[in-house]
């Protein structure tokens, strides 16, 4: 009795463990012509699947929009720190020294600042 029991139960779980043997047919008429195709039912029939799927596919998405977010922000950033770099630049060049470093400071960028002084101080001289 516990023979019959155990190989019934084992049966019944190799049983629920194959995949579903369920079919879709699809069929469409065009003209005088008519085509059908047969699909056999999988994962992708499963509704649970199928959420499961969209979440996945939401998420990647998500995940797509924040890096193109930070990517677009990145390079603001460097358009920004680039055209203050040529502002900066055509300061010093002008013999606006002053301006470009108040400039520099404004923007935040304290090397940048340094450098526009540097540039602007006339060399010191070794003999005198």
């Amino acid at each position: 009795m516990k023979c019959v029991l155990a190989s019934g139960a084992a049966a019944l779980a190799a049983f629920l463990s194959l995949p579903s043997a369920a079919q879709t047919s699809t069929c469409y008429l065009l003209g005088n012509v008519s085509s059908c195709s047969v699909r056999s039912g999988g994962a992708s029939d499963n509704p649970a699947w199928q959420r499961y799927s969209a979440f996945q596919e939401l998420e990647r998405q998500r995940n797509e929009n924040q890096q193109r977010r930070e990517d677009e922000e990145n390079l603001a950033q460097a358009r920004k720190g680039q055209e203050l770099r040529e502002t900066v630049g055509a300061l010093v060049a002008d013999g606006k020294c002053a301006s470009a470093k108040r400039a520099a400071l404004q923007a935040g960028d304290f090397a940048l600042a340094e450098q526009a002084a540097s540039l602007c101080e006339p060399p010191s001289r070794a003999g005198h």
